[in-house]
């Protein structure tokens, strides 16, 4: 039902963007990841399959783009919400603190849906032959937020060729 719901709503919604994302947060120059992207091996593997960022609790948190929520709720005890993208990606924001939307609202990107607490994770998935049971594939969002890199926002150090893997030319913020 879900699925009927949300290709109406796209097919109703010309105006959605196709692939550019906006940063979860207003203001990412003071950010910092806690923990970045670890591609795990497997589907049940260890790993980071987004990033986790420092916030102040109570920050307003953005859409990333124009989408509608396929999912909002708990999974162990932690909140989340998933957006689905016209192009078929999901970007998860775990970590909320709270969140007014539900399963089926539509949502634009920049506008607010949800507040933080104290970390944020942040994670994308694209559609393809991914590692997931829906066929989806966790990327490194890194690649995916405007004016944010590695080198000025990591807490870990890395090396020159580990900086290089975020950079992506065929990605092209889509």
């Amino acid at each position: 039902m879900l699925a009927g719901l949300i290709a109406t709503i796209f097919l109703a919604a010309p105006n959605f963007s196709s692939c550019q994302l906006r940063n979860p947060v207003q203001d990412m120059s003071s950010v910092v990841v806690i923990d970045q992207f670890r591609a795990p091996k497997c589907e049940q593997c260890a790993g980071n399959r987004g990033i986790e960022l420092q916030l102040e609790s109570a920050q307003p948190i953005l859409a990333a783009s124009d989408g509608v929520i396929s999912y909002s709720g708990e999974v162990g005890r932690i909140k989340y919400l998933v957006l689905l993208t016209r192009d078929k990606k999901k970007i998860t924001y775990g970590r909320i603190a709270e969140t007014k939307l539900r399963a089926g609202d539509v949502v634009y990107a920049g506008q607010q849906i949800a507040m933080s607490g104290l970390r944020l994770y942040f994670g994308v998935r694209e559609s393809g032959n991914g590692a997931t049971r829906d066929g989806a594939q966790y990327v490194d969002p890194m690649p995916y937020l405007a004016g944010f890199t590695k080198a000025r926002n990591l807490a870990v150090l890395v090396s020159g060729s580990a900086m290089d893997q975020g950079k992506n030319s065929a990605n092209h913020q889509c």
